[in-house]
């Protein structure tokens, strides 16, 4: 399994009293959310995608280790309302999953996890960076409207919402989150769903961690 600098900040920056924590877009295999329950036993995870096959292999991941009791996993779009009252979980986690959003989604989404989490809760972000190779890209396309950016790469198609350090502050501030702290930083990344695979390329990402007034 390959290690992760983001993922590992992101653990770091739980509390000791962050029981209930909402993890957007669940990591790969399920990794960073069974880290998460090991660390406290009283912990209840919610862990969200809208990939129905990743969900199932997370799922098996978290029943061989025996943590399918703390950890929740749900086909769920962090784009669409949320079924949680207002102030509920302690700690979100959303590692890799905001820059797949297009400007009114994001707003819509950010939006949304600042009801669902509690006064004080923090809010842990990372994003691709504007500084990734494909945003530099000449043969990339922007959809100026949507923020997203369109790419090719090893002959499929994909786009993304590439962040500069002050888009993405910009967008969490209108939701009403205070910034914590931002920093950018270099990570080789996996191909993979089950992380086995590093990625040809270093990637370059931005991380923010915020919390609701």
């Amino acid at each position: 399994m390959h290690s992760s600098i983001s993922e590992n900040n992101g653990l770091a920056a739980l509390a000791g009293d962050d029981q209930r924590i909402y993890s957007v877009g669940i990591s790969t295999g399920g990794v960073a959310e069974m880290r998460m329950a090991e660390a406290s036993p009283a912990r209840h995870i919610i862990a969200t995608t809208i990939d129905r096959e990743g969900a199932r292999f997370a799922q098996e991941q978290v029943k061989v280790v025996g943590l399918q009791n703390q950890i929740e996993i749900k086909l769920e779009d962090v784009a669409a309302p949320l079924a949680y009252p207002e102030g509920y979980f302690d700690f979100i986690y959303a590692r890799l999953v905001l820059h797949y959003l297009p400007r009114n989604s994001l707003k819509g989404a950010l939006g949304e996890l600042y009801r669902v989490l509690k006064p004080r809760g923090r809010l842990f972000v990372v994003v691709r960076s504007t500084d990734c190779m494909e945003a530099k890209s000449k043969d990339s396309v922007l959809d100026p409207e949507t923020g997203m950016r369109t790419y090719t790469s090893n002959g499929q198609s994909y786009s993304r919402f590439f962040h500069s350090s002050e888009s993405i502050q910009d967008y969490l501030a209108s939701a009403g989150f205070q910034i914590m702290h931002i920093k950018a930083y270099p990570e080789q990344l996996c191909v993979d769903f089950q992380r086995t695979q590093p990625s040809k390329q270093v990637d370059a990402l931005i991380e923010v961690l915020a919390k609701k007034r």
